[in-house]
């Protein structure tokens, strides 16, 4: 799995790294929005406006540690229909036309709080305009309240 991703990152790095102009200070501002309409779609259950919105290569792996591709993600798109996602703690890094964009997201359903993740989003701008291409999710703070004191939650000390 480790290296999946990295050969992700690697390659989308490598693609970036050929970028023949670098991105105006106009389309670097699109991504605001487009970043905004992926989270309207998501939580309105919107698998259509979701697919509109991404890359063909699009790769998502899920805090629950599951894996997928855009046709395989397409169908849980519906499943959150109705949620909310506060954002907070959001960073981005442009790398040619390649864009990595972090944060926390607080994830409600009414005034119920349901999850609570760190994200990293990766965007390519392709075709003029920006495609969302990889997604994923860590478990974080209220998600990891129940593990603790039943897990460790301590890396395991290097072999030398």
């Amino acid at each position: 799995m480790k290296n999946v991703q990295l050969l992700a990152m690697l390659l989308m790095v490598t693609c970036a790294c050929n970028q023949s102009k670098p991105l105006s200070a106009d389309e670097i501002k699109q991504l605001d929005a487009v970043e905004k309409s992926m989270f309207d779609a998501t939580t309105a259950g919107d698998s259509a406006a979701f697919r509109k919105l991404c890359g063909s290569d699009y790769y998502t792996i899920n805090a629950n540690g599951e894996a997928q591709t855009l046709n395989e993600a397409l169908p849980a798109v519906p499943r959150f229909k109705g949620s909310v996602a506060k954002l907070s703690e959001q960073k981005q890094r442009i790398f040619g036309n390649v864009a990595f964009r972090t944060g926390r997201a607080k994830i409600y359903v009414g005034s119920q709080q349901v999850a609570e993740i760190l994200y990293t989003s990766g965007w390519e701008y392709k075709d003029d305009h920006w495609q969302y291409i990889h997604w994923q999710g860590t478990m974080a703070g209220m998600m990891l309240k129940p593990l603790i004191g039943k897990v460790s939650m301590e890396p395991p000390p290097l072999k030398n």
